[in-house]
């Protein structure tokens, strides 16, 4: 859930929300596909992990994106 809350952290610094949850999806929080690119590297380079094309499959929401977060993370360990 930390997680969560830190990504969710970045995308609404990334486009100057507020209030979003995991449930949002990334369309209605702002995010353009450039947007997405910048909040990617970000989570990329704070969790030290690398997101690929097929990880994008499955993104819909803020919830879904920490979630392909944490499967990453925890192949790392």
């Amino acid at each position: 859930e930390a997680v969560t809350e830190q990504i969710i952290g970045i995308v609404e610094a990334e486009v100057g929300a507020e209030d979003l949850s995991a449930d949002s999806t990334l369309q209605s929080g702002g995010l353009d596909s450039l947007k997405v690119v910048s909040v990617i590297f970000k989570i990329e380079a704070r969790y030290d992990i690398c997101l690929d094309d097929e990880d994008a499959d499955d993104v819909r929401t803020v919830g879904d994106l920490a979630a392909v977060v944490v499967r990453r993370i925890e192949e790392q360990l």
